[in-house]
Parts: C-alpha cells; structure tokens; sequence
C-alpha cells in the first residue's frame, strides 16, 4: 500500500538544497518538522528533517540548529548521526534543516503498536542499545541531555540479523549549564520526569524517560494510567493528571511478565524512581546494571529464535484438577459443563450434534488465575497440556513463525486428546490494519486457519489475555473462540484459601480470622494478598512476636488492590460482546 503523502509539504522529489542534497521522497511529518529522504551527493542517503517555519519564531528555529550542532560530532552506532544543521531560502522564507543519517527499519513504537509487548532477550538488547546511546551523550563535556526519550524517537535498524536500537531526535538536546550541570525542562508529557515539571533536567531525568520505555518494552503497559479525558489540549491540567496518577507505585514489571525476574524489577523500578536522587545517575551507570544483570543470569544480549522447538512448551498430565481449586465456583461450573461434560458424555452430546468448542479465550486483570484454572482443567479431563507463550513462536526467519504454528498443532494432533494453552494470546494475534507489516497479518491468518475445527481432531485451544480489545477481532468470531469466558478477581472462598495458603507455616495468634481478612480484601488477586501477607510478617518480626489480626488489617489498610474498579467496569464493558 503506498504512502499518501499530505498536500503542501515543504519540498518536492527531485528538489536540490543548497547544490547539495536531491530529495528522493518525502518520509513522514510530526508537529514541528517534516522529513525526506535525500541524497548527498558525496555521501549517499541521508534523512534530512526541515522545521515548519509556522511553529517556532525565527530565533527558536535559530537555537534548535545550534543545539542540533552539539551532536555533529558524536558519532556512535547507537545514536543518530547528525551531519549538518543548517538553513536555506525557498520562496522567500528561510527554512531550517537537520542532516541526519538515514535508518532503514521503523521506529519502536511501531514495533510495540505490533508487538504490543516484546519478548525479553530483545528487550534487554535494545534497552541497552538506548543507554549505550544516552551514555555517550551523557559523557560529553558538558553532558548532552536528550530530554525527549520515548519509543517513538528510537529507531530500529534492521542492517543486521538483530534489530539495533539508535537514539534519534535530538531536537531539543541540549547541553547543561557547566556550573548547575542543569538544563532546563523540554520533552513528552508522558515521559516527562518529575524535576520536568520543576522546569529543569540532568543525565537522570533521560534515565527515567528510558525506564518508562523499558517498562513498556517488557509489560506492554506504560507504568502508570493517566486519564487525560478532555484535557488533551491543556498541557498544564495534563501535567497535574500525570503527577496525581504517579502517586500510586507502579506495579512491578514481574506481576504482569512472568519472565522478568525480582533482580529485573529492581533495575526497571530503580530508573523510574521518584527521587532522581535514588536513579541511576546517568545512562552509563544504568548500562552498567543491564550489563551486570545479563552477566550473572548468563543471558545472551539477543536469541535468535530459528526454527527449533521453543524449550518452554511442556506437557502435564497429573494433578488435583479442580479439587485443588479453592473457590471459583461459578467458573468451575462453567468448564464441567462446557468442556468436561461433552468428554465425559460424547456419544450423547453426539446424539445432538452438540461438540466441543475450537477456542476458550479466558480474560480478565491479572494475577486472577487465568494459566492456574487452565493447568486445572487440564488435570481434571487427563488431556495432553501443551503450554505456549507467543515468544516460544517467535522467528527472525521470514514465515519463521508462520512454520512453527503449523507446526505447534501437528504436535497436538500426535498426542489428541490435548489442550493447546496460550498465554498473553493479544500478543500472537492483534488486530490486524492495513499497517500491519505482511508477514504478521500473515501469521494472524495461520493461527485462524489452525484454530478452525480443531475441536474435531481431539484439539482444544484455551488462551489468556489481559487486553481482549487488542485481539485480531475475526479471533473472537464463533468457530474460533466459541467461549469468551471472564476470569475475575479471587472470590470469597478463594481469598480465604490464599490467606490460609500464605500464613500457614509462619508464627501466628489464635485470633486470627481468614474470614474477615477475606471479606476486606474484595478484588485482591494472589499477589496481592501475598504482599499482605509478607508485610504484615515483617512487621511481626521487628516486633519479635506473632503475626496478629491487628496486623494484618492493619497492613490490608496500606495496601490497594491492583485490579481497580475502572478495570473491573473495562471487563464487565466486554461480557457477552464479540468485541468493543
């Protein structure tokens, strides 16, 4: 599909700029500047971005170029290259421009509005591909503060095997003042650090605005939710919203990625700190954590994920079942007898032409036991369980990913009966636009052919998500995902069993009442109740004594649920809909 290009751009295909650069094609535009693709005629292609002469005031345009300056001399493979700032004169008006080296990939917010979340190995290369850029920057004497890190201004280079991840858009770079080793604020609101609602930056604030895109990469999520209803042009009220919601501790990275580990928490949590005081002072020293994180997990910086079997696709056949589920009643029900009863009773449900469903897609906020059910259900029928994460199909190989789908569902149809169980499915099949890369609609569409009466051969396919929104909506479709099913925070019976289950073994008083604890903690997921649990016996210890009911409601009282009632309203919003 070819790129429109919108009427009254600044330059013309074909146009020569000061006997130097022949534009080749117009790229794309933001809110202050378009860019092309040029030739130099020494130095071959080159990105030239040119300022819209209606946004800024001569003197402002005049700055932006001599900040722009600072750069020409850094040269690193993980920072744009900036070759000239300069200006030129067309139709009487005085236009300024960026020479910039020119990337051949796509930025990373086009790769997270894809990916939605990507997977973790590539993560970590790329994030540290960012503080390896904002590092040499900070290094410059005086430093060079980017002040607008976000994933939109990270270009991904795909020159080589491994996406190389390049800070780009210096536009409002700018050196610190040598004797307050400040500068002042600038940048995306969103991404906006503390100190840049005090009208100020240091290396520290990049860190942070680095931390938030690191957060996303491995979450999928920004850190925290900002509600800008009606306010989208009032940067003053959308600052207020940003700080308000920044009040609450961003959940750790851990509770909604299971491959992310406390030590990984640490670090991601660590450069998005309040305090600039207790960041990572600089892109180097948070390099240095990366580099020391991956060396004591011995992880590879990339992998390269070729056509071998994923490792983490496993098999469990015994178990509890539903027995070892405490509460849950009504989902429990639901499963027997959608599932269960059609197995145990097939030459009856036979008899009315009534089948097993293809797909069970079960959503709801996270940590309320979506995979636990699952595994449950699994153990309960003796099916053949076939776990799969949507990185375990990942592939670097063109139709890589599309051959290990065909070739996940041949495995199943070897061992039928079995269930296929995949997790974060949003992020295997999202909606599907006329943006959406070839390969990856074409991967979409794999998946759907597979799913489709998959029931017959013996195949169940039961999935997750968080984000039912995000999935490919011909998914949702019956004959697909036949059941939508909602997986709810614990209830009642569940919440007492998880405070049973988290204070059994500790030293606890007699008063304790699992009962009242439960009916206090009303949409509490596992983790949360954990949380509870592990505080309040901290507390306990420094008192060297037992863990009481006093403590534990009292520690109930510091600590909010993470599923929010908005949440809870986002799901009930999908009950019974095929889509939004």
């Amino acid at each position: 599909m070819s790129k429109r290009i919108p009427q009254n751009i600044l330059l013309t295909a074909g146009e020569v700029i000061k006997d130097t650069y022949t534009v080749d094609c117009f790229v794309g535009a933001g809110a202050f500047a378009e860019v092309y693709r040029v030739k130099h005629k020494f130095l071959g292609l080159q990105a030239l971005k040119v300022l819209k002469p209606d946004v800024f005031k001569r003197e402002e345009q005049s700055n932006f170029i001599s900040e722009a300056t600072i750069l020409s001399h850094i040269t690193h493979p993980n920072v744009v290259r900036v070759f000239e700032a300069n200006s030129f004169k067309k139709d009487g008006k005085e236009l300024f421009f960026i020479s910039m080296e020119y990337v051949s990939g796509e930025t990373l917010f086009q790769m997270l509005k894809r990916k939605i979340r990507i997977v973790l190995p590539l993560a970590l290369s790329l994030q540290r591909d960012i503080c390896a850029g904002l590092s040499i920057a900070h290094r410059q004497e005086p430093p060079v503060i980017h002040r607008d890190i976000k994933p939109q201004n990270i270009l991904l280079s795909y020159d080589t095997s491994t996406p190389i991840g390049k800070v780009s858009d210096f536009g409002v770079a700018k050196a610190v003042n040598p004797k307050t080793r400040m500068t002042d604020a600038a940048g995306t609101v969103t991404y906006l650090p503390p100190e840049g609602s005090w009208g100020f930056h240091t290396p520290a604030s990049d860190v942070f605005s680095a931390g938030i895109v690191f957060y996303q990469m491995v979450t999928g999520i920004a850190p925290w939710t900002y509600d800008f209803t009606g306010v989208e042009d009032d940067i003053d009220t959308m600052e207020t919203a940003v700080l308000k919601a920044r009040k609450q501790k961003p959940q750790k990275p851990s509770f909604i990625n299971d491959q992310c580990d406390s030590q990984l928490d640490e670090i991601i949590l660590k450069a998005i700190e309040d305090d600039q005081s207790q960041r990572f002072k600089d892109g180097t020293e948070f390099l240095g954590a990366l580099l020391d994180y991956e060396n004591r997990k011995k992880r590879p910086i990339v992998q390269k994920t070729g056509m071998r079997e994923p490792e983490s696709i496993k098999e469990i056949k015994k178990g509890s079942g539903f027995s070892g589920v405490a509460g849950m009643d009504e989902l429990k029900e639901l499963l027997y007898s959608e599932i269960i009863l059609p197995l145990q009773q097939k030459d009856l449900y036979d008899k009315y032409r009534i089948s097993l469903p293809n797909g069970i897609l079960l959503y709801g906020p996270p940590g309320c036991g979506k995979t636990f059910i699952s595994t449950k259900l699994s153990e309960e029928i003796n099916y053949t369980f076939i776990e799969v994460k949507p990185s375990d199909l990942a592939s670097t190989y063109v139709h890589g990913t599309q051959q290990k789908i065909g070739r996940l569902f041949r495995r199943a149809r070897e061992k039928v009966p079995s269930i296929i169980f995949i997790d974060e499915i949003d992020a295997m099949i999202p909606k599907r636009s006329d943006k959406l890369d070839h390969h990856y609609s074409s991967e979409v569409n794999e998946f759907l052919s597979q799913l489709g009466e998959c029931s017959r051969e013996g195949i169940v396919v039961i999935a997750t998500t968080n984000r039912p929104d995000r999935i490919d909506s011909a998914a949702l479709r019956t004959g697909r995902f036949d059941k939508l099913i909602y997986v709810p925070p614990p209830d009642y019976d569940a919440r007492v069993a998880l405070f049973d289950m988290f204070l059994s073994g500790r030293p606890t008083s007699s008063d304790i009442k699992t009962n009242a604890l439960a009916s206090a903690t009303e949409n509490y997921v596992a983790s949360d109740i954990e949380m509870i649990v592990n505080e309040a016996a901290r507390s306990a210890l420094k008192k060297k004594g037992d863990i009481t009911f006093k403590i534990l409601s009292d520690t109930i009282s510091t600590i909010s649920p993470s599923v929010s009632r908005e949440m809870i309203e986002y799901y009930n919003n999908f009950k019974n809909k095929r889509s939004f």
